[in-house]
């Protein structure tokens, strides 16, 4: 009865913690945003150009709305100059057109005069939030001021920020709902019991209300940003990882038939498992690209709280439930798995090394894409203004590029001009009409997509070209040559030392350097054959040629902080098994004796992330898909086949 009344007293003082933090703390959601300047240091030289402009130039600092108007016949000159008038009468940050040479603003209309595109300035350093608003009022203003004979598309760095908001604010829900209804389908499957389904889930919503306040108070109170995408991530992360520390207890407490023990035997798993996955996130704060180093503090937090609760409440949530001894279920094909990979491991080795080779293999011909459009549904407004701005005029029309030409001298900047204008990316060059004492200014339009690898090379040709001319480089383009720059070096940086960090804790618990090696040696083939799989699925079935830069380090940090946990689990019951057994038989009966948690755990993880599949974004869609393949991999091929099979090649004489 003591223990009960203990146990009813860790479930209260949590309830009484979510209650005050629901009372007092503001949601995580209420505090997101999203990172300045794309998420560049203001070191970048992209950053440095835009300050340029605003210290030299009169324009009007703001996000750019492309307000593209297309009509199924030519439009007159009358007509056009109507609708650009009624725009100007509306909208002080457009150009003047009615004041500007007609040769001029002909390049605003296409050559059919069937579309024609207003360029708008969205004043001010605005959140995704406010530019979502604004965008949404222009769109009911423009449709009530000109003729329901256009089809009007709004694009251009603010129509994208605003439909990327939109997408996000209604995939959340849904986000959420499919995560707990795929978790509590397969935890009715594996308990067959509504109770012992809906602890887990009761647990996970106990632990997200905790997280989701304290995060909201570091946002409200700190200068870190929290991003809407890393929150969404971690929600699935929250429940996957809770409903994983309640199969292993669930799994011991059937066992040991006492909650106290079976704790006292997991606590070192779960302890080592929160902590792979802590060192792997906070890796994250050493990237120089915001996005990824916002990632930190929000995952930080969620794994700290979980560990918490996985040591506390989950415990407690078992504990008060009234057990029926049942004994317990030999798994034929757990204990195979054990002695095939014990037995033969050569023959089981090596199959599975060269298929996840292949896999890692095909990971390296990946080509990746900085254009965040191509991973929009094709119906959405910026998607569909793009497309219509390519076929009218040039797809580089949605983001000009600009040249800052510190020089007065008109030999000077014609000859940089002639220069540009002779490269054939180059569609055409033109003159600003904004003026500064120090500073020429004029804007090149690309002849491919502006988002383009084509294009990040191009631009970053131009400006290391010029470099020594005192001339700078701004605009959308070149910011994403800076992107794909520090990215790169985020990756090999983050993917380094995590690897690093997590082996050292996995030799620090196993006491072995060989085991350390040998997990993280088949967890990184894990994710490289993970990774290629998946894009290859993608390429052939889907036909997409090319990937979001941000996946494969998503994917690594996930499938390899969380994939590793199954390795732990592994190990810390060899560890066990050993005490009774030789070193192959206590192989065989770790391999035997975790199987079933251990699939049962890899199966509702891979099945959480495959969520993301249900998500608008493509980047969500293969994030989502390769965590998935990975987990299945790790916990069907690796863990139960490859690495006992390792383990057994490389084995060290142990007596009994």
């Amino acid at each position: 009865m003591k223990n009960k009344r203990n146990w009813l007293v860790i479930i209260v003082s949590w309830l009484i913690a979510v209650g005050l933090l629901t009372l007092f703390a503001p949601s995580s959601k209420e505090v997101a945003s999203t990172s300045k300047n794309l998420g560049l240091p203001d070191t970048a030289l992209s950053i440095q150009a835009d300050e340029v402009m605003k210290e030299n130039f009169s324009s009007k600092e703001g996000i750019p709305l492309i307000i593209v108007l297309d009509r199924n016949k030519a439009n007159t000159e009358e007509e056009i100059q109507n609708v650009l008038e009624l725009m100007e009468q509306n909208y002080s940050s457009i150009p003047k057109f009615s004041k500007i040479p007609m040769e001029q603003r002909n390049s605003f209309v296409s050559k059919d005069k069937k579309t024609f595109f207003v360029p708008l300035i969205l004043e001010g350093q605005l959140e995704s939030k406010e530019i979502h608003k604004k965008v949404g009022e222009i769109k009911n203003n423009v449709s009530n001021i000109i003729s329901s004979d256009f089809t009007i598309y709004y694009t251009g760095p603010a129509g994208i920020a605003s439909d990327t908001t939109d997408l996000f604010s209604q995939a959340d829900v849904v986000l959420l709902l499919a995560t707990v209804g795929i978790i509590f389908i397969l935890l009715i499957i594996i308990y067959r019991s509504f109770i012992l389904a809906i602890l887990p889930l009761i647990g996970a919503g106990i632990v997200y209300g905790v997280v989701d306040r304290i995060i909201g108070l570091i946002g409200k109170f700190t200068s870190i940003t929290i991003e809407n995408q890393a929150l969404s991530i971690m929600m699935i992360l929250l429940f996957a990882v809770i409903t994983d520390y309640s199969l292993l207890l669930y799994a011991r407490y059937k066992e040991e038939q006492d909650m106290k023990v079976a704790l006292a035997k997991t606590r070192e798993t779960i302890l080592f498992s929160g902590g792979t996955i802590l060192a792997g996130v906070a890796t994250l704060a050493l990237a120089i690209y915001e996005p990824y180093r916002n990632f930190a503090p929000v995952f930080a937090i969620a794994v700290i709280i979980m560990l918490i609760a996985g040591l506390t409440l989950l415990p407690a949530l078992f504990a008060v439930v009234k057990m029926t001894k049942n004994k317990e279920k030999t798994t034929k094909i757990w204990a195979n798995a054990g002695n095939v990979s014990t037995k033969k491991p050569w023959r089981v080795a090596i199959p599975i090394l060269i298929l996840l080779g292949i896999g890692t293999w095909h990971a390296t011909t990946i080509i990746y894409s900085y254009d965040l459009l191509a991973s929009f549904p094709d119906e959405l407004s910026s998607k569909e203004g793009f497309t219509k701005l390519g076929e009218a005029f040039s797809e580089g029309e949605i983001a000009p590029t600009t040249i800052l030409v510190k020089s007065k001298d008109e030999k000077v900047v014609a000859a940089i001009r002639e220069g540009i204008e002779d490269r054939s990316l180059v569609s055409q060059v033109r003159p600003s009409s904004s003026e500064s004492a120090l500073y020429t200014q004029f804007s090149l339009i690309l002849n491919v997509n502006p988002y383009s690898q084509e294009a990040l090379d191009e631009v970053d040709k131009i400006r290391d070209e010029l470099k020594d001319q005192q001339v700078l480089v701004s605009g959308e383009t070149v910011k994403q040559v800076d992107i794909r720059q520090i990215n790169n070096r985020d990756t090999l940086l983050v993917m380094g030392l995590m690897t690093i960090l997590i082996g050292l804790m996995l030799a620090f618990q196993t006491r072995s350097v060989r085991a350390s090696v040998l997990m993280m040696f088949s967890i990184l083939l894990s994710f490289g054959a993970a990774l290629g799989f998946s894009t290859w699925i993608f390429d052939v079935f889907l036909e997409y040629k090319s990937f979001s830069y941000r996946i494969p380090l998503y994917t690594f940090v996930f499938l390899v902080a969380l994939g590793v946990d199954y390795s732990i689990m592994l190990m810390s019951r060899l560890k066990e098994e050993r005490k009774k057994h030789g070193e192959l038989e206590a192989i065989a009966k770790a391999v035997e004796k975790t199987g079933s948690v251990i699939s049962s755990a890899g199966l509702i993880l891979a099945a959480t992330f495959a969520v993301l599949i249900s998500q608008p974004v493509m980047e969500l869609k293969v994030f989502g898909f390769a965590v998935a393949v990975g987990v299945l991999l790790d916990t069907f091929i690796v863990r139960p086949l490859l690495l006992p099979a390792l383990l057994t090649i490389t084995k060290k004489s142990r007596g009994k």
